[in-house]
């Protein structure tokens, strides 16, 4: 079944991301706040929900970890008082390339024995399942 398939691919999919980035001291989730930091400088903390596939109580016991660890700084949003945006420390934006170098091995282990033209019907059906699911949803 599709649905056992996505929950395989997400549960065996982190846990081999986790056992990547076991080396340096981060886990699946503070490499994501790490990555969209990086893409984004500055962003409001209420936006990193989406990408952690979790609540609002829990991104932030997430972000005071990464903060605890020296890899993330939280001030107030200079636009609004009431939320904090999240920007790289020295040592988090250090990391990013090493990040980024597991992303690629984990990419490639994810893939392995896959042709091009799989990966390419890969990634037509998934941008037509996203679109499916986002019509549906709206």
């Amino acid at each position: 079944m599709f649905i056992c398939d996505i929950s395989s691919f997400n549960k065996y999919g982190k846990q081999l991301l986790d056992k990547m980035l076991r080396p340096l001291a981060v886990d699946w989730r503070e490499l994501v706040v790490l990555l969209v930091i990086e893409r984004v400088p500055g962003i409001a903390q209420s936006r990193l929900i989406p990408f952690l596939q979790t609540d609002k109580a829990n991104v932030t016991k997430i972000l005071q970890g990464m903060e605890s660890k020296g890899l993330i700084r939280r001030e107030v949003d200079p636009q609004d008082q009431r939320n904090k945006v999240c920007h790289h420390t020295e040592a988090g934006a250090g990391l990013t390339p090493r990040l980024h170098e597991v992303m690629s091995r984990w990419e490639a282990a994810c893939f392995e024995g896959l042709s091009l033209d799989d990966l390419l019907a890969l990634a037509r059906i998934s941008a037509i399942i996203h679109t499916n699911l986002d019509k549906d949803i709206q």
